[in-house]
């Protein structure tokens, strides 16, 4: 409340306010001793601030002093730029977009973890098979954390290989 009536005499003080509101604002100035005092700090403080504030008188009128910035501004050459520093200020407006793309590129793809042993050959596992007629393949993988080995029976290979034998022993004799 205190608030909103110091905003009311700051806007009495500075002839702001309607008449109507004017005539509010002294009916409530007769009964109130703070407002009153209020008032009169408001018009101290005005009163202070319009005595001592410098004056800067300009030796030309405001115009012509603004007319002859204006003038100056326009008579003003532009600073030629070479030739070689406009072609890298070129070259960086399309250089530094690039460069930012391939960084998080490069940190996109250096954060997938799609390797995480340093051998590459690591996945692979030697398995010793103790029958001939078996051979084995397998295949480790550290990030499923897992271990297959397949195994293959050489039936066939073995049918071929003998009658290969039998064939071989019957051109020596």
């Amino acid at each position: 409340m205190k608030a909103e009536l110091e905003l009311k005499l700051q806007a009495y003080l500075d002839g702001e306010l309607s008449a109507g509101d004017a005539r509010e604002v002294d009916a409530s100035l007769a009964h109130d001793p703070e407002a009153q005092q209020l008032l009169a700090e408001l018009r101290t403080t005005v009163g202070v601030l319009r005595d001592n504030e410098p004056l800067m008188p300009l030796p030309e009128s405001r115009d012509f002093y603004w007319s002859k910035i204006e003038r100056a501004i326009e008579s003003a050459q532009p600073e030629r730029v070479q030739p070689l520093l406009a072609f890298w200020y070129s070259l960086r407006r399309i250089l530094v977009p690039v460069a930012g793309v391939a960084l998080v590129l490069f940190l996109g793809i250096a954060s997938l973890k799609v390797n995480t042993v340093s051998d590459p050959l690591a996945h692979l596992a030697e398995v010793e098979s103790l029958s001939e007629h078996v051979s084995s393949f397998s295949f480790r993988s550290q990030s499923q954390n897992m271990f297959v080995v397949w195994l293959h029976e050489n039936a066939d290979e073995q049918a071929a290989t003998d009658s290969d034998d039998d064939f071989d022993d019957a051109v020596l004799q």
